[in-house]
C-alpha cells in the first residue's frame, strides 16, 4: 500500500515514517518519534502538534506544541477496551474525529497512518502480554535468569532482581559489569573474556552484585555461552542464585574456627610452669581477642568473697579509650559487689549479662550506667566464670556502638579464655606452694640471682635455675637439651678452659675462674664461675655462674675515668701554671697601680705601676704603711677616708694625693680578701686620673660657654624676630602707600622691587626664627592623625593660589591613612605645594598621592616645572641653598624647615625627576601608626 500525497514534503514524511517503524528502538521511542513528525503532513505543520495515546483513553493535560505518548501495562485480563487514539491539535482546537479542516489527501493519509499504527500496536500488545506472562513466570522462581549480548550488555533480566534493590528496565542495554562489586569485576571480566574466545562448558562463579544504595548481595552465577552455526560468540545466558546466607555461614564458621584456633595456641603457652611472668602473655592475647570480637575494650575481674569486692586483674582497650580508663582507674580497679547486686545475682546463676545501650539500663544499674557513661560506651557482653560451682570472676567486652552485634561464639570464647588464664594463675600458685613446702632447695635454687647449673663431668646439663635460663636467654626445656660446652664461645681457648676447669674440680673438689659465655642472641657476657663436686661417685658437679659484665664494664669505665682524671689534672696544672704566668705578667705590667695590704694597712706587695705613680721603688715601700708614701696633708685625708671599714667591705673613692711634692688625683678602689685559713688582706688599685680630671674641668667650662652661646643665639633670634621684623613691616607698609600714590611707571617699578625684597627680608626673618626654634627642639609630642585629612586640608588652603595661576591640584586620597604625628607636619606639605605652584608654569597640573608600604607612607608631590639639576639635588634642603630659579621668590630656608620637621618625625625627604616628563617629584616618608593596619594605594 502506498501512502497518498504527491508533494516532496509528504514523500519525505513517508520515508521517515517507515524508517521509524523499522528502527531498532523500543515501542515507546517509536511512538515518540512518530508523534514528532505527524504535523509535517499538514498544510501548516509549524502550528500543529500531535499526541498518540496507547491504552484506555484518558485525556491528560496537554500543551500546544508538545507531544506525549502515554501507555498502560497490558495484562491477560484486560485485553478489551484498548484503542488507538490519534489526536491533532491546531490552534488549541482538538480535531479528534473531525477532519473538516483537512483536505482529502491529509484525511486519507491520516486514516492510513492510523490503520498502520493500529496493526503495529496490536502486535506490540501481543508482545507485551507474552513478556508479562514470561516475567510473571520467572518472577515466581528463586533464580534470576538474564541474557547478555556479545558486548556484555544486558538484553534481559528477570523482574526478580527488584527484590535486591535494582530496576530491570534501567538495567537493559547497560554493561553487566556496572552491577558487579568493584572487588569482583576483574574476575568477571576474565570469565567473560574466556567464554568469548573459547567454546567452553557452562561456568560457575561466586560474585557480589551491588544495588543503587551500594548494598552487596552474594550470588552463585551459572553462565552458559551461546554461539551461532559458524561458532561466532553471540552472548551468554545466565542464572543468578542468592547465596547470602551460605556465604555468611562460611565467613562466620571461618571466623569462629580462626578465633578458637588462636585461643588454643595461646592457651598452650600458659602450660609452661617456668614462664616467669604470665601477665606478659595475657595482654597481647587480650588485644587479639578484642580485635576478633571487634570490641573497644576487654577486661577481667576476679571476686574476693571475703572482702565482697571485685578486683580488676587485666584489661586492654583501643587507643582512644586509654586516657579515659586511666582517669577512671580509681573507680574501675576495685568494685564493691553491693553496688552491682542485680548483676552479681545473675552471675551466681551463671547467666551472662548484656547491654545494648546505656538508655536501656534500668535504674537499679545506675553504677554500671555511670561507668559506661564516663567511658562513653554503649554495648557490653559480660560472662561469669564458675570453678567448682563457685563464682570466681567475670570477663567482658564493651563497645561504643549501640546494639552491638556480638558473634554467636563470643560467649564460649570468653569463658574459655578466662578459664585458661585462671587455671594458669592457679597452677602457678600450686607450683609456688610445692616449692615452698616440698622442695625448699628448689626455691633457693630458682630464686638465686646467680645462674646455677647441675651437670655431669661429660658436660650434660641435668638441671638449671631460672637465672641460668635468663642469662643464656632460653627456656628451661631448651637448656636441658644443651651441654656445658654449648654455653661457651666457640674459640678454642674458652673450650680448653672449660675442660681444664672440669678436670680440676674433679681432682681438687672445687675451682674458681673467670671466663665468657654466649647468649642466644649471639652476644658474649663476662662471667665468674665457681664449680664444686656434688656426687663424686657419679661425677655430678654444681657450677655457680655470676654475670660480671656490668662489673667488668664498670672496672673498664673506672680505669678510663681514672686516666681521664689524671689527664684533666695534668691539663689543669698546666693551665694554672700558664694562667699564673699571665697573671704575674699582667700584675707587673699593668698601667695602673696594684697593691696588697695586711690587716694593719701595711703594704705586702705592689707592682711597677704603683712605684711609678708614687715615685718610690718597691724595695723602699714594702712593709710600710700606705700613708707613709704621702705627705702629711694627704695622709690625714687618707686616714679619714680609709678606716677599719676597708677590711670589711668594698671601697672606692677619689682624692688628691701629694707624694714627693707631686700633686696628683687618684682613683682608689679596694676589695677585702677573705681567704680561708689565711690572715685577712686587702687588694687595691690606684689609678692616676689627674689628666681625666683636668679634661672634665675643661669640658665643664666648655659646656658653660656653649650654654651661654645658645642663650646668645636665642637672644639674637628674638631680637631679629621682634626688633627687625617690626621696622621691615613698617618699610613694607610705607612702600605700599607710595606705590598706590605714584603715577610714574618707572618709579612704581623701583618701588615694587623694593617691596619684593622687603617681603623677602620679612620671610627670611620669620623662617630663620622658625628654623632656629626647630633646630633647638629635640622631640615632638605626637598624636593620632589621619594623613588623608592633613593632605586634603593643605590642598584646600593652596587651591586659591593655584587657581590664580590656572593650575589644577589633582589627588585621589583613599582614607584613612593613620599615623602618629605633630600638627606641625602640615607645614611640610604647605611648603612643598607652595614650591610646586611657584615653580610650575601656568595652566599645568600638580599631582598629590600616597603610597603605602609595610611600615610607612610615601607622600609624593609632582609638578611640571623646569626640574632640578642633579648637581643641586643634594643641597636644596640645606639652609640658604636654592636651585637657580630666575626671578622666583624665596629665602632658601623653606626646604630646610621641611627637612627638619620630617627628621623630628623620624622620616625622610628627597627629590627626583618626574618620570612622566618635565618637572620634579618631592617625596616624604612618614612612619605608620603601629597600632593600625590599612590598605591603600598611590592616587
Amino acid at each position: 500500500m502506498v501512502l497518498m500525497g504527491t508533494s516532496v514534503h509528504n514523500s519525505l514524511f513517508d520515508n521517515m515514517f517507515y524508517e521509524i517503524l523499522t528502527e531498532d528502538i523500543s515501542f515507546d521511542q517509536k511512538m515518540e518519534e512518530i508523534a514528532k513528525i505527524l504535523p509535517q503532513i499538514l498544510r501548516y505543520p509549524d502550528k500543529a502538534s500531535a499526541r498518540i495515546l496507547f491504552g484506555p483513553y484518558k485525556s491528560p493535560g496537554f500543551k500546544q506544541g508538545k507531544y506525549q505518548i502515554s501507555s498502560s501495562h497490558i495484562s491477560t485480563n484486560e485485553e478489551k477496551g484498548h484503542v488507538l487514539c490519534l489526536e491533532l491539535f491546531y490552534n488549541n482546537l482538538s480535531l479528534k474525529n473531525n477532519y473538516t479542516p483537512f483536505n482529502s489527501d491529509e484525511k486519507q493519509k491520516l486514516d492510513f497512518i492510523a490503520k498502520i499504527l493500529s496493526i503495529f500496536i496490536d502486535k506490540e500488545v501481543e508482545v507485551k502480554k507474552a513478556r508479562h506472562d514470561y516475567d510473571f513466570l520467572l518472577g515466581s522462581t528463586n533464580e534470576i535468569p538474564y541474557s547478555l549480548n556479545s558486548d556484555g550488555k544486558i538484553v534481559y533480566i528477570s523482574p526478580k532482581i527488584q527484590e535486591y534493590g535494582l530496576r530491570p528496565e534501567q538495567m537493559i542495554s547497560r554493561p553487566f559489569t556496572d552491577y558487579v562489586c568493584l572487588d569482583d569485576r576483574d574476575e568477571w571480566l576474565n570469565i567473560f573474556k574466556k567464554i568469548k574466545l573459547v567454546d567452553i562448558l557452562p561456568i560457575k562463579a561466586q560474585m557480589r552484585i551491588q544495588n543503587y544504595n551500594k548494598e552487596l548481595h552474594w550470588f552463585q552465577n551459572h553462565i552458559d555461552p551461546t554461539y551461532d552455526e559458524m561458532g561466532n560468540f553471540l552472548g551468554s545466558n545466565g542464572v543468578l542464585s542468592e547465596i547470602n546466607m551460605r556465604k555468611e555461614a562460611e565467613i562466620h564458621s571461618q571466623e569462629q574456627s580462626d578465633a578458637f584456633r588462636f585461643l588454643a595456641k595461646a592457651c598452650n603457652q600458659f602450660v609452661d610452669p617456668f614462664f616467669e611472668d604470665i601477665d606478659l602473655l595475657i595482654e597481647p592475647i587480650l588485644e587479639k581477642i578484642m580485635g576478633i570480637l571487634d570490641a573497644d575494650s576487654i577486661f577481667i575481674y576476679e571476686l574476693n568473697h571475703s572482702e565482697n569486692n571485685m578486683h580488676l586483674t587485666h584489661y586492654t582497650c583501643v587507643p582512644y579509650l586509654k586516657g579515659r580508663c586511666e582517669m577512671a582507674m580509681d573507680k574501675l580497679n576495685s568494685l564493691s559487689t553491693a553496688q552491682f547486686s542485680t548483676i552479681i545475682e545473675k552471675f551466681q546463676k551463671n547467666e551472662p549479662y548484656y547491654v545494648n545501650s546505656i538508655e536501656e539500663l534500668p535504674d537499679s544499674e545506675k553504677n554500671l550506667k555511670g561507668l559506661l557513661t564516663i567511658l562513653d560506651l554503649e554495648s557490653a557482653q559480660i560472662m561469669p566464670v564458675h570453678v567448682e560451682n563457685q563464682l570466681v570472676g567475670f570477663i567482658g567486652v564493651v563497645s561504643a556502638t549501640k546494639n552491638k552485634h556480638w558473634p554467636s561464639y563470643s560467649d564460649d570464647l570468653l569463658r574459655i579464655l578466662f578459664d585458661s588464664i585462671f587455671n594458669a594463675k592457679e597452677r602457678g600458685k600450686t607450683y609456688m606452694m610445692l616449692d615452698n613446702t616440698m622442695h625448699l632447695y628448689r626455691s633457693l635454687f630458682d630464686r638465686s640471682n646467680d645462674a646455677i647449673f647441675i651437670h655431669s663431668s661429660g658436660g650434660t646439663i641435668i638441671d638449671a635455675n631460672r637465672s641460668a635460663c635468663k642469662i643464656i636467654g632460653c627456656s628451661h626445656s631448651d637448656m636441658l637439651s644443651m651441654k656445658i660446652a654449648d654455653l661457651y664461645p666457640h674459640e678454642s681457648k674458652y673450650m680448653a678452659q672449660s675442660k681444664s676447669a672440669i678436670q680440676k674440680t674433679l681432682n681438687e673438689g672445687s675451682t674458681r675462674f673467670e671466663s665468657k659465655m654466649k647468649h642466644m642472641n649471639d652476644s658474649v657476657i663476662d662471667v665468674e664461675i665457681s664449680s664444686s663436686v656434688l656426687d663424686k661417685e657419679n661425677s655430678i658437679m654444681l657450677s655457680i655462674v655470676r654475670d660480671i659484665t656490668e662489673r667488668k664494664r664498670s672496672e673498664l669505665e673506672l680505669e678510663s675515668y681514672r686516666k681521664h682524671l689524671e689527664e684533666i689534672v695534668d691539663q689543669r696544672t698546666s693551665e694554672l701554671q700558664t694562667a699564673n704566668s699571665w697573671v704575674s705578667a699582667l700584675y707587673d705590667n699593668a698601667p695602673i697601680g696594684i697593691g696588697v695590704l695586711n690587716k694593719d694597712l701595711k703594704l705586702i706587695d705592689l707592682n711597677k705601676g704603683m712605684a711609678e705613680i708614687t715615685g718610690i721603688s718597691r724595695e723602699n715601700i714594702v712593709g710600710k704603711s700606705l700613708f707613709s708614701m704621702c705627705t702629711e696633708g694627704s695622709s690625714k685625708y687618707l686616714d679619714n677616708d680609709l678606716g677599719p671599714d676597708i677590711l670589711e667591705k668594698q671601697f672606692s673613692t677619689e682624692f688628691h694625693w701629694v707624694c714627693n711634692k707631686k700633686h696628683i688625683c687618684i682613683q682608689f678602689n679596694s676589695q677585702p680578701l677573705g681567704l680561708k685559713d689565711s690572715p685577712q688582706k686587702v687588694i687595691f688599685t690606684a689609678q692616676d686620673i689627674t689628666r681625666r680630671k683636668q679634661a672634665e674641668i675643661a669640658l665643664k667650662n666648655y659646656a658653660g660657654q656653649l650654654e651661654k652661646s645658645n642663650e646668645m643665639k636665642d637672644l639674637f633670634t628674638d631680637i631679629m624676630r621682634h626688633d627687625l621684623l617690626n621696622p621691615a613691616n613698617i618699610v613694607k607698609g610705607f612702600i605700599d602707600i607710595l606705590i598706590k600714590k605714584e603715577k610714574e611707571e618707572k618709579k612704581i617699578h623701583f618701588l615694587s622691587r623694593i617691596r619684593d625684597n622687603t617681603e623677602r627680608l620679612i620671610d627670611m626673618i620669620e623662617n630663620t626664627a622658625y628654623l632656629s626654634k626647630l633646630e633647638s627642639t629635640e622631640t615632638l609630642e605626637l598624636q593620632k592623625m589621619d594623613l588623608g585629612q592633613i593632605l586634603t586640608s593643605c590642598i584646600s588652603e593652596m587651591s586659591p593660589l593655584a587657581e590664580n595661576e590656572n593650575m589644577d591640584i589633582i589627588h585621589d586620597l583613599q582614607q584613612p591613612y593613620p599615623l602618629k604625628a605633630n600638627p606641625i607636619i602640615k607645614e611640610v606639605f604647605i611648603n612643598l605645594l607652595s614650591n610646586a605652584i611657584k615653580y610650575s608654569p601656568s595652566e599645568s597640573s600638580i599631582h598629590v598621592g600616597v603610597q603605602e608600604n609595610d611600615s610607612s607612607f610615601k607622600i609624593m608631590i609632582k609638578d611640571r616645572g623646569s626640574g632640578i639639576a642633579d648637581d643641586d639635588k643634594p643641597y636644596i634642603f640645606n639652609r640658604f641653598n636654592r636651585a637657580q630659579k630666575g626671578s622666583i621668590k624665596g629665602t632658601g630656608l623653606g626646604l630646610a624647615i621641611v627637612k627638619r620637621i620630617v627628621d623630628l618625625h623620624g622620616g625622610s625627604v628627597g627629590v627626583e625627576d618626574n618620570p612622566e616628563g618635565q618637572g620634579s617629584v618631592f617625596w616624604v616618608y612618614i612612619e605608620k601608626d603601629p597600632e593600625n593596619n590599612t590598605n591603600s594605594g598611590f592616587g
